[in-house]
């Protein structure tokens, strides 16, 4: 197998991007205004990972206000208002994130991202960060009429970059990362230092590993590709 041949797949909450404290202060500000309880810290494990709609029911749900006469779509809207202020104000990336894509860049491995946050935030995160010039290819949640995951968000994806004979590696934190995966045949690698609720030790990985800088090493070693 050559490098050439080899698409590496990132998500990017919680894989590349630590994003916890804006995205609790956004919600929190939406809570605020509705005169809602706000989240923890501590939470954020159990709301965030499955997008901002997701994180709204939970948190409503945690204040056992949840109900099917609430408008979703509304709050929705709300959230993404709030966090299209919000959104580069605390968030870093995690450690040797630029490294880890250099290093990977410079062996000629193809590089895309696979996120459920919606495009818009996708570009402008990483136009922030610099860190555009890594990605072959980059989707958000509403790139296509599917997102993760449902393995098309991933296929759909690689088209975009043009590449058509690969091997995948995807890499990401939760359970919509390790599903994907799964379903696309892909092999994966998942983070401890995400935001997941379950137990990642749990999800069916090739690997898990508790930071990115293990793993250039780690996906150049033959043994990486005989697990199954």
């Amino acid at each position: 197998m050559t490098n050439k041949n080899t698409i590496i797949a990132f998500d990017l909450d919680g894989t590349l991007l630590d994003s916890a404290d804006d995205l609790i202060d956004t919600l929190n500000i939406l809570l605020k205004e509705m005169n809602i309880n706000e989240m923890k810290k501590s939470d954020v494990n159990y709301l965030v990972g499955n997008g901002a709609l997701a994180m709204i029911q939970k948190a409503f749900k945690i204040n056992k206000i949840y109900n099917d006469n609430i408008n979703w779509v509304l709050l929705k809207n709300k959230f993404l208002h709030i966090y299209k202020y919000n959104c580069l104000k605390k968030s870093k990336l995690f450690p040797y994130t630029k490294e880890v894509l250099e290093e990977l860049k410079f062996k000629k491995y193809h590089i895309i991202l696979v996120s459920n946050k919606p495009k818009y935030f996708v570009k402008k995160i990483l136009r922030f960060f610099e860190l555009e010039k890594y990605f072959n290819a980059v989707s958000g949640g509403d790139t296509f009429e599917f997102k993760k995951p449902d393995p098309r968000h991933l296929y759909e994806t690689i088209k975009l970059a043009n590449i058509e004979s690969y091997n995948c590696i995807f890499i990401g934190d939760s359970i919509s990362d390790a599903l994907c995966a799964k379903k696309s045949n892909s092999k994966l690698i998942l983070l401890t230092h995400g935001y997941s609720d379950l137990n990642i030790k749990s999800m069916g990985a090739d690997f898990v590993l508790d930071n990115l800088k293990e793993i250039p090493n780690l996906i150049t070693n033959e043994k990486f590709y005989l697990t199954k």
